[in-house]
């Protein structure tokens, strides 16, 4: 409906209540042109002056008025139907209890806009208004002055005026006690949307402090990475310009250029990563960033710490890029401390796989039969996709068809820099069996 009414060009509050105003004023006309019809809008006489269906029918009508300010002025709006719905009772054909769509509406429109204190006090007045109307249209002294014929008796004018006085209770009742469950509901999905939107928020912030915290992580290796071969370049530059024969100045010259960008470049990694370190951690640049060769000492760890692992490697491991190395390395590390956190006691599988092109990191183990969620999730998964991202290599993870928790990285390999690495590098020889205990699965 205000689909319809946006594309009419109706837009507003206050609009769209005239236009609900309008429409119930025509479903009233239809159902009392519908009572004349049939017959049914005399009451009891059966017959009653011409003055005095129109001022019912008038009333009727007029009643609807209010509805346009159902929700800028609920609680008026309630009072000026009741008054309306009051002279209506009074003039009505005795035998006839006629009700509009009106006082339904506002007394449910107060119930959804205002607390529970006013609505009572507001829906308490428009019954004690109506009540008011049904006494005088009992007492026919309104009747009367329209030339309405004699009504059914002190007895039929008292029973009359308290059925009209119970209809009134139960039609303002029953609409504000739908209107206040219906308040109630949306609230209730507001705070929903709300704590689902600040869950959404808090998670988001989470994620982008673990990224920022992984990227500080590896702007640090890459310092260190860089400030490595950069240091050799540095050295081998002047040895160059130490021992070479004939002394060409233009080899020197070039010499000296190598060796000063050289320099340049390591005082520029140290000052704009620098800004990155996080404070408190071990001395920087003096411990070697690890790579895939050392694959085999977090092997040799996770057993040691009671978890089975089974390692295999296919093909010759090729010798990679730096960042690519490290990336190698931390996912390996990354997905055995998640095994042993979130799938205690499952076996845990790392297969390395090389092709000419690429180098394959598998690591598979069993899913834990029960979830522990006591352990909070992590965001082991979000540093993976990063360091992965950041070397142009793809991160899979996920519960492969057997049922098992995978996860899989692909690194590019440039066939040229492809060199023989040591097979015990990478994973312990088959002597070191897998040791029984515990170990981990899953991944943050």
């Amino acid at each position: 409906m205000r689909r319809v009414l946006d594309r009419l060009g109706v837009h507003t509050t206050l609009g769209r209540d005239v236009v609900l105003a309008a429409v119930w004023a025509l479903v009233t006309i239809a159902f009392l042109v519908t009572l004349l019809a049939a017959g049914e809008f005399y009451g009891a006489s059966r017959s009653i002056p011409t003055a005095q269906v129109v001022v019912v029918i008038v009333l009727a009508l007029v009643q609807h008025v209010p509805l346009a300010l159902r929700r800028v002025r609920p609680v008026a709006a309630l009072l000026a139907v009741a008054v309306l719905q009051a002279a209506l009772l009074a003039v009505l054909p005795t035998g006839l209890a006629l009700w509009t769509a009106a006082p339904v509406v506002t007394a449910y429109t107060v119930a959804t806009l205002r607390p529970t204190r006013a609505v009572v006090a507001a829906v308490l007045a428009a019954v004690g208004i109506e009540a008011v109307g049904a006494a005088v249209g009992a007492s026919a002294l309104v009747k009367d002055q329209l030339g309405a014929p004699t009504g059914l008796g002190e007895v039929g004018a008292v029973v009359e005026a308290l059925a009209l006085v119970a209809s009134a209770l139960l039609i303002n009742g029953v609409s504000a006690a739908v209107g206040s469950w219906v308040a109630l509901r949306r609230a209730h999905d507001r705070d929903a949307r709300a704590r689902a939107a600040e869950t959404v928020e808090h998670q988001a912030t989470l994620t982008r402090a673990a990224v920022a915290a992984e990227r500080t992580r590896m702007a640090r290796e890459l310092h260190d990475v860089a400030a490595h071969h950069l240091t050799g370049l540095v050295v081998q530059a002047g040895a160059a310009e130490r021992l070479v024969d004939g002394d060409p100045e233009r080899a020197k010259e070039s010499l000296r250029s190598v060796r000063a960008q050289g320099r340049e470049t390591l005082d520029a990694l140290r000052s704009i990563v620098g800004i990155l370190r996080e404070t408190g951690d071990e001395p920087s640049g003096t411990v070697p960033v690890p790579g895939l060769g050392d694959v085999g000492d977090l092997v040799d760890q996770a057993r040691a710490s009671g978890t089975v692992v089974e390692s295999h490697v296919d093909g010759t491991l090729p010798s990679l890029a730096p960042l690519a190395d490290v990336t190698a390395y931390r996912t390996v590390q990354e997905a055995l401390v998640n095994a042993r956190r979130h799938a205690p006691g499952a076996t845990v599988e790392l297969r390395l796989l090389a092709t000419a092109s690429a180098l394959v990191v598998v690591v598979e183990n069993d899913l834990p039969v029960a979830r522990d969620t006591s352990r909070g999730g992590g965001f082991g998964l979000v540093g993976m996709r990063e360091r992965a991202d950041l070397v142009g290599g793809r991160l899979d993870t996920g519960v492969t068809a057997e049922g098992r928790w995978r996860v899989r990285l692909e690194l590019p390999v440039e066939a040229e820099t492809d060199v023989l690495v040591s097979r015990s590098a990478a994973s312990p020889g088959p002597d070191a069996g897998p040791v029984a205990g515990p170990v981990g699965g899953g991944a943050e």
